[in-house]
């Protein structure tokens, strides 16, 4: 065990003892003790959200919580994932035993990650069409399956339920699910510690061995051109003796333009599918879900108001109903009511309100034109139809700064030539047509007040 893990186990039972057991799992349980530097237990957060009630807690609980373990450790650091490369992370104890070839594929699936409690919508709906029909015939259908979207959409949800299903119908099936940064360090490490080539034999096994393969965010192998070369022969590999191989990234793989051709070609070889922010219809029932799996009473009015006002993505929308479900806690109140969770949300809201997704844009468009949203994303061709759609184009590559292909899969999977010439066609008329400049700023008045 880890010197982090360790001193981190002894402080947070003292945490643990001092509040009940969902504000604990709410909060400290889900952060992951990374380092320790200068007597400091660095540790990281999942969302923004976390890292401010913890830190609130640092100077009562915290500090109690520290003082009576004992421990060298005088503080603790709650950083972000994005923060988390700032600091050098522990080095893994070494381990005296070599596990067996089918531990390696033990354990790398969160069992709370299935389809049943996956909620469907707009955003998703080919995404999770696609994943079950890939978990009900792994290695036949859609090889490989490429999922992109953009952070906390659920894309990771849907890889784990992939794993999750295939398993439950047979439990000696090897899955093997690791994010692109774990294929890298397990590549690198091979090469480093290489005698008489019997770890990259190791390496060449684990992942040709699986019978499902899942990489989560592809856009990793940035610049590790080694690690490219690596995965098409372990894609190759796994391709030709029909194993399903399914992949995630953050964009269309023709985006990914760091990749090798080759590569590039063999990623857009099976199906590839998207997932896009939610909309409010499906942010609610997200909410109602969570809800219910945490067993937490709370009113429609509060669902709606969380659904409103965070439109980022799955994660945040979690974060924010797990801050309402702490207050009703420390209130002790059974029913969460509207004042309540405006009262916990005031500033997590003042955060997210600017937050400004297609959907903003698109519905402040249909409304500013007074046409239908299925007509701006549909196939007509009337003139005033043409006319929002191209202006919605325009505006969401202008102020989101998504890739065209990406809002041309939005507007029904219009090619990305339709797309760059509504732009390009809307960034001229607003140098030489007034009116167009006028409605686009007007337009841009009303998505920012959203």
């Amino acid at each position: 065990m880890n010197e982090s893990v360790k001193i981190w186990k002894e402080i947070s039972s003292y945490i643990e003892s001092s509040m009940s057991t969902v504000s604990y799992e709410m909060w400290f349980g889900k952060l992951v003790p990374l380092t320790i530097e200068n007597n400091k237990l660095i540790l990281v957060s999942p969302l923004v959200s976390v890292k401010r009630t913890v830190d609130g807690f640092k100077d009562t609980v915290v500090r109690d919580a520290i003082e009576k373990s004992g421990t060298y450790v005088t503080d603790i650091v709650v950083v972000l994932e994005d923060e988390a490369a700032n600091y050098k992370p522990e080095k893994e104890p070494v381990q005296q035993e070599k596990p067996s070839d089918d531990d390696v594929y033990k354990n790398v699936l969160d069992p709370s990650y299935t389809f049943d409690n996956f909620v469907v919508g707009d955003c998703n709906n080919i995404a999770s069409s696609a994943a079950k029909a890939v978990a009900e015939n792994p290695g036949t259908l859609y090889n490989p399956l490429f999922i992109y979207g953009g952070v906390g959409l659920g894309k990771t949800h849907i890889m784990h339920a992939i794993g999750n299903y295939i398993l439950s119908i047979d439990k000696k099936k090897k899955i093997l699910y690791v994010t692109t940064e774990q294929f890298v360090n397990g590549f690198i490490d091979s090469l480093m510690k290489n005698k008489d080539n019997k770890l990259n034999k190791s390496f060449r096994e684990k992942y040709r061995s699986a019978d499902v393969l899942m990489i989560d965010d592809i856009q990793f192998l940035a610049n590790k051109m080694s690690s490219q070369e690596a995965l098409f022969h372990t894609f190759n590999d796994l391709y030709q003796n029909k194993k399903q191989i399914v992949l995630s990234s953050d964009r269309h793989p023709k985006e990914l333009t760091f990749l090798e051709e080759r590569l590039k070609s063999r990623f857009q070889s099976g199906l590839t599918v998207d997932i896009t922010n939610p909309s409010v219809e499906t942010r609610v029932a997200i909410l109602r879900k969570k809800a219910e799996i945490k067993k937490f009473s709370v009113s429609n009015e509060v669902i709606f108001f969380i659904a409103e006002n965070i439109s980022s993505n799955v994660r945040e929308l979690e974060g924010a109903l797990s801050k309402v479900m702490f207050y009703c806690s420390l209130m002790k109140k059974e029913v969460c009511d509207i004042d309540t969770a405006k009262e916990a949300l005031k500033d997590y809201i003042d955060v997210t309100t600017h937050v400004i997704s297609i959907d903003n844009i698109v519905d402040a468009t249909c409304t500013y034109f007074n046409i239908k949203r299925a007509d701006i994303i549909g196939k007509k061709k009337l003139k005033n139809i043409v006319n929002a759609r191209q202006i919605a184009i325009y505006l969401i590559n202008d102020i989101l700064g998504i890739p065209l292909t990406g809002i041309g899969d939005y507007f029904g999977g219009r090619d990305h030539t339709t797309i760059m010439y509504a732009r390009d066609k809307i960034t001229s008329l607003c140098k030489t047509d007034p009116l167009v400049q006028a409605q686009v700023n007007d337009l841009r008045a009303m998505i920012q007040k959203k």
